[in-house]
């Protein structure tokens, strides 16, 4: 078999757990976040949903990657491999995921700058403006996904450049498989290069996004970092550990799919820049990147206290009764769970 079964076990298995963690988040959340978590609650259910998503799409490409001189090349190895023209919508999918996530991290980040360091502006987030902060990352995951399917969309440059890595190591015939590749230049016969400003721009756009995005998540984080460490501030002890823990949380699930996801996608991006062969190890890419809808949950899971101790029962019966009709009725959080 041309493609490593380990690659398709490891894909299952984080797709199962996605789905088994998310929902146990999702439950959590609804039993257990209360009032106190205010329109957070929204945000957080928000990722869950999207995690699960993710997987789904996920599950549905089973992407192969393969880096080979200036390109890349990824094609569908799902059930949907030998229908091209939905392979490539797929494939467009799974990629502009990638949009979305960071994005939403970006969401979660101004959420808690605004709770922590801004709550008189918490209005922002009041009844059903909550849900136009979910506009950005569909407007930012509909470029991306857009900038996949129109700058790296299969052509017949691409299929004769892939044509012989596919039959040889993948043992497909690339005229009857789906796939995306950008392909940034290829060599004359003077050996000089021939760019493709295309693949170039859609690559470009995607540092982009994700840049403007990280860049934001760095300045909320460290602004909301100093303002929960400062004690001449008036905060109620119970309060300023919720919201450390909320910081903790999303602060990690910013680093998660930063090592699995953002990190190798931008190498895959940048190495065929250097015609820096990596061949079937890129599909090392495939593997951390469904490692993380089925991590994420479990962050949020382990590092909020009342959830944790929910799930592995260390919490007194009479705490868990109080704690689901308690409300903390400042910095951030709203009694009513408006």
């Amino acid at each position: 078999m041309a493609v490593s079964p380990y690659l398709r076990t490891c894909q299952f298995l984080c797709f199962f757990i996605a789905i088994f963690a998310n929902s146990l988040l999702l439950y959590l959340i609804k039993i257990r976040a209360g009032s106190s978590f205010g329109r957070y609650r929204v945000m957080m259910i928000s990722f869950s949903i999207y995690a699960i998503f993710y997987a789904t799409v996920e599950i549905l490409t089973l992407p192969v990657m393969h880096l080979h001189g200036s390109g890349v090349l990824f094609y569908v190895n799902s059930i949907l491999k030998d229908h091209l023209k939905a392979g490539v919508m797929v494939s467009t999918l799974y990629c502009g995921s990638f949009a979305f996530c960071i994005s939403m991290l970006a969401t979660h980040f101004i959420f808690r700058y605004i709770a922590v360091c801004r709550n008189n502006k918490l209005y922002y987030f009041e009844g059903y403006k909550v849900y136009l902060w979910f506009i950005p990352p569909c407007i930012l995951f509909i470029i991306w996904g857009s900038s996949i399917y129109f700058n790296f969309g299969p052509n017949q440059s691409k299929r004769d450049y892939f044509r012989n890595v596919t039959m040889e190591l993948y043992e497909e015939d690339i005229d009857k498989i789906a796939f995306v590749a950008p392909l940034y230049f290829i060599r004359g016969q003077d050996g000089k290069r021939q760019f493709s400003v295309q693949d170039l721009f859609g690559a470009s756009l995607s540092c982009i996004i994700m840049s403007s995005c990280f860049t934001t998540c760095i300045a909320c984080a460290y602004k909301t970092y100093k303002k929960l460490n400062d004690f001449s501030i008036q905060m109620s002890k119970r309060t300023r550990a919720l919201n450390k823990q909320l910081f903790w949380t999303l602060g990690l699930q910013t680093l998660l799919p930063c090592f699995t996801q953002y990190m190798p996608v931008g190498l895959l991006f940048i190495l065929p820049l250097f015609e820096i062969e990596v061949g079937k190890a890129g599909n090392l890419v495939g593997v951390t990147c469904c490692l993380y809808p089925a991590m994420d949950p479990l962050i949020a899971i382990f590092m909020i206290d009342r959830f944790r101790k929910f799930v592995f029962r260390t919490e007194s019966p009479s705490t868990t009764k109080s704690s689901k009709v308690s409300a903390v009725n400042s910095d951030g959080y709203s009694s009513t769970g408006k």
